[in-house]
């Protein structure tokens, strides 16, 4: 739809959005007002890391039908990283793979940086304008590192470390295990645990130290980053600067770590060549990929983790009492396309 820029800002100058002609624009906005502190510390993150590898925010609104403040936001046309996959993962080379990943811990790094977690880490909360273009979005959650309240445990099951889902501790290695996971889909095209419930047996194993598969050869020096980031014990996992560096020095480098990165992604190219690329369509029905609020869990502090084999097929889940509560979050959050014109 046409909306009038004057109308929208409600006082905003014109200048202070530096934007020019039409543009594409999404309004994300929150259905109730309890999520009003979160809305507000959002506005605040996305203003504190524009331009540091975040999707861009140009200001407030007001939806005069339904009296909600939304967030002016640049529109990334490919949609989420996970959207992304499903439509163009046959046109990713390794090297665009690998461009995507570095956009993205580039991004991490620079949250993290400034004392901040992002705590709902995952490949809906990422977006792309292009191809390669990946930009972190969603800071509703961003908070400083000290912050913790174990009682509201909220994300995404898959993407969210033992420590956070046993003991409701969220830390900066726990956004690192979260970005191993976006690692996996970005390099194989498969989410995690995509044909499995994601439920408290899930929660259970993923304690015990469960690893999804790997359905794919990968690059060794990719699944060794990438296997890395899974690490059961948070000091074990590599910080976001480290991934920067680690990622950087295979394509930047022209020497012998350019050979062999040469013959990894050759030998991978040779094993996938019968490779069948992920199906949104066989997904399990119970596997839950949107950001939700999770009661708190009543499982014992892991100490111990079993090894997994995550080159075989899936472990078999065991079967535990029932007795957690997993509830979807009221009120997601909405966002709409419009387009912008400032005439």
């Amino acid at each position: 739809m046409q909306i009038n820029i004057k109308k929208l800002l409600n006082g905003f100058h014109l200048k202070d959005l530096k934007m020019y002609g039409a543009q594409n624009v999404c309004l994300k906005s929150f259905s109730n007002l309890t999520n009003k502190i979160d809305f507000l510390q959002e506005i605040k993150n996305q203003l504190k890391f524009r331009g540091k590898n975040a999707i861009s925010i140009y200001g407030i609104t007001k939806d005069p039908t339904e009296n909600e403040y939304m967030m002016v936001m640049d529109y990334a046309k490919n949609g989420s990283l996970r959207n992304l996959l499903n439509n163009y993962f046959e046109n990713l080379t390794w090297r665009k793979k690998y461009n995507i990943l570095l956009k993205i811990v580039i991004g991490l790094t620079n949250i993290h940086e400034m004392g901040l977690m992002h705590k709902d880490f995952h490949s809906g909360n990422i977006v792309n304008r292009g191809l390669t273009l990946s930009y972190i979005t969603d800071f509703g959650l961003c908070k400083p590192v000290t912050e913790n309240n174990p009682e509201n445990i909220y994300g995404v099951i898959p993407y969210m470390a033992p420590e956070t889902l046993s003991r409701g501790e969220y830390t900066q290695a726990s956004d690192i295990y979260s970005f191993g996971m976006v690692m996996l889909e970005v390099l194989t095209s498969y989410p995690p645990y995509y044909d499995i419930p994601h439920n408290v047996n899930l929660v259970n194993e993923i304690c015990k130290g469960l690893k999804p598969e790997i359905k794919c050869e990968i690059p060794q020096f990719l699944k060794e980053i990438m296997e890395k980031c899974w690490n059961f014990e948070p000091f074990d996992r590599p910080t976001a600067a480290e991934l920067t560096s680690q990622l950087d020095k295979y394509f930047s480098n022209d020497g012998e770590i350019k050979k062999q990165v040469n013959n990894q992604v050759q030998a991978a190219n040779k094993s996938n060549k019968n490779f069948i690329q992920y199906d949104p369509n066989e997904m399990h029905p119970e596997a839950i990929y949107t950001s939700r609020l999770i009661s708190k869990l009543k499982i014992p502090e892991c100490n111990t983790f079993t090894e997994y084999d995550t080159s075989n097929s899936r472990q078999q889940l065991f079967s535990i009492p029932d007795n957690i509560i997993v509830k979807d979050e009221e009120n997601e959050t909405q966002e709409t396309e419009c387009k912008f014109n400032r005439n």
